[in-house]
């Protein structure tokens, strides 16, 4: 198998795996995590959603607006031959929301950002009795995050272009800096995996440039918010990762506890790059964000798609399982023809 076309497919299953992986575990504590799914463990593969979680009534192994809409988002970017813009951005985000395989994701999941952005653009109501406020600050979540890392796969070893992109795709649904430093950070790593001799080292100094220029960049285009810096946090979750690399439960508590796995960017992007700091496997690195709890999807599938990115489809473990998995719950997922499809793109 051509190696970059390993790493683009290594990637895309990567993200899925720790989405849908993460979906039924979210907005949970570890401690319930254990209780009500792992039979007092932690959990290593898909779980059916309980009655009592955001994904109710989901399938075993569905993915969520996390992974659908990076990947319309990459139809739509291919459809332009590799090109992204605000106006195919935009297109990909409404077929999100209005599309019969995906609207689902939006109705079930979709984000507060995401939600006010969208209805902007349609022109349809929603609450603007805060449209008056400077700092909007309950808007720097981690959107932005879930979904750039689509768009290092269309910038292979060309971490300031996937800076760029990233701001373009991700500023229309999130509107500061903040958010937009933990876009930017993802899409470089991803990026940067591609890079002739990427280690994980280089790996994680391109995602903490990512988080500084795109930050700065934001600054310029976005409206102010106020927050923990994403790239300062990052420092810390990465000490932590390498520090706890060897202790599965220890990382995931030091993790959890001083960097946290909720919506805000400045906690799962963080926790991400310290999971992948670890430089462990790509199920084990998935297995640390699924069980983290919160927010865990999201920090699984911008984890995965970092690792698998560096590692490639080969190191996933019992790889046709996942695929068979998920496509079979996820019909309109076709990993090796999306695959294909970008590494044509990207030549």
């Amino acid at each position: 198998m051509d190696k970059r076309y390993d790493r683009i497919l290594g990637c895309l299953v990567s993200a899925a795996i720790g989405d849908a992986m993460g979906c039924p575990l979210e907005t949970r504590p570890v401690y319930l995590i254990k209780k009500d799914f792992g039979h007092g463990d932690f959990v290593y593969d898909y779980m059916t959603p309980l009655d009592d979680s955001i994904a109710k009534g989901m399938p075993r192994a569905a993915v969520t607006d996390d992974f659908s809409i990076s990947y319309i988002s990459a139809i739509y970017f291919l459809r332009d031959n590799g090109r992204i813009t605000k106006e195919n951005s935009t297109e990909a985000i409404l077929k999100w929301k209005n599309g019969d395989d995906t609207k689902i994701f939006y109705e079930k999941y979709g984000g507060p950002s995401t939600r006010k952005s969208i209805a902007k653009i349609e022109g349809t109501p929603y609450d603007k009795s805060r449209d008056y406020l400077f700092c909007e600050n309950k808007t720097a979540t981690n959107g932005a995050g879930m979904k750039a890392w689509i768009v290092g796969l269309f910038n292979q070893g060309n971490i300031d272009k996937a800076i760029d992109d990233a701001l373009v795709m991700c500023h229309i649904s999130h509107d500061n800096p903040i958010a937009l430093s933990g876009g930017t950070a993802v899409a470089a790593a991803v990026a940067a995996a591609f890079c002739n001799n990427a280690t994980m080292d280089s790996v994680l100094e391109a995602g903490l440039y990512g988080a500084r220029i795109g930050y700065e960049k934001a600054l310029n285009i976005a409206k102010p918010s106020a927050g923990a810096s994403v790239e300062k946090r990052m420092e810390l979750a990465i000490s932590i990762g390498r520090k706890y690399s060897d202790d599965f439960e220890g990382c995931i508590t030091e993790m959890t506890d001083l960097i946290g796995t909720g919506l805000n960017a400045n906690e799962a992007v963080p926790s991400a790059f310290g999971y992948a700091a670890t430089d462990s496997s790509i199920m084990r690195t998935i297995y640390l964000a699924i069980n983290s709890g919160n927010d865990c999807d999201t920090t699984a599938i911008m984890a995965a798609s970092i690792v698998g990115s560096l590692r490639g489809a080969n190191e996933i473990e019992n790889i046709e399982y996942h695929i068979n998995t998920l496509q079979e719950t996820n019909k309109w997922i076709d990993f090796r023809k999306m695959a294909n499809m970008i590494y044509d793109s990207t030549c």
